[in-house]
């Protein structure tokens, strides 16, 4: 259950088309994660502050990821590449984590989500917010999941535009929570939550949830729309 099915979709921004693939990622592809010929990836501090990494990884530790999550029965991991006519090119990873059963029935089913792009040259393209979509649709569609959580530094307000235009909204904030660029950074902590009429009652069992709540809904409705009219689901 480690990695996710392929799905397949397409990105314009100023004129430029991309296909991007969310699918399993490959022990040979890790070193994609930390290869100069990309700018370093994950071995730059820009990329890596976010995730409140202050060293840099090396093969070896990707390698050693790899094997760990490949093994794991409570996650879906997506490598996010671009499909060029030379081939595909790694440029991230999506994930949707702790899959299970929460609360006292053992009905309630949640996940926490996660992304990231390491190769800057593909930041601000619509990349993450399409793969958000795509994600969300499947966990919500194909999984059965009644929320999904998330977190993000504030400081990263793209990576938080990002989340919202699937539907997450804020549930709380972590004061204090990294310490980065000689200053102290808060993490907003978020939710999206499944907005088809089944789940939906199940979440709120007669509870009424407010404006704030209803408008991300119809976000994620939204979301969910657009991946139904184009993720190909391979």
């Amino acid at each position: 259950m480690a990695f996710g099915p392929i799905m397949r979709f397409a990105v314009e921004r100023d004129d430029e088309a991309l296909t991007i693939e969310l699918a399993p990622l490959t022990k040979e592809a890790m070193a994609e994660f930390i290869d100069a010929k990309h700018g370093g990836g994950m071995q730059r501090f820009t990329v890596g502050r976010y995730m409140g990494r202050s060293g840099a990884p090396v093969l070896e530790d990707e390698h050693e990821w790899y094997e760990r999550v490949r093994q794991e029965k409570d996650s879906l991991i997506w490598g996010i590449w671009v499909i060029t006519d030379e081939g595909r090119l790694l440029i991230g990873n999506s994930a949707i984590v702790d899959i299970g059963q929460e609360g006292h029935s053992g009905f309630i089913r949640q996940a926490t989500t996660g992304s990231m792009i390491f190769n800057k040259e593909y930041w601000g393209k619509g990349i993450a917010s399409a793969a958000h979509k795509a994600r969300t649709w499947f966990a919500f569609q194909h999984l059965g999941l009644h929320r999904l959580k998330s977190a993000v530094i504030q400081a990263n307000g793209g990576s938080r535009k990002a989340l919202e235009r699937s539907g997450y909204q804020l549930v709380y904030t972590e004061r204090n929570e990294q310490y980065s660029g000689g200053q102290l950074e808060h993490m907003d902590c978020l939710e999206c939550l499944n907005p088809l009429d089944l789940f939906w009652s199940q979440w709120w069992h007669g509870d009424r949830p407010s404006r704030a709540t209803q408008a991300a809904r119809r976000r994620t409705k939204e979301a969910m729309a657009w991946a139904e009219q184009f993720v190909e689901l391979l």
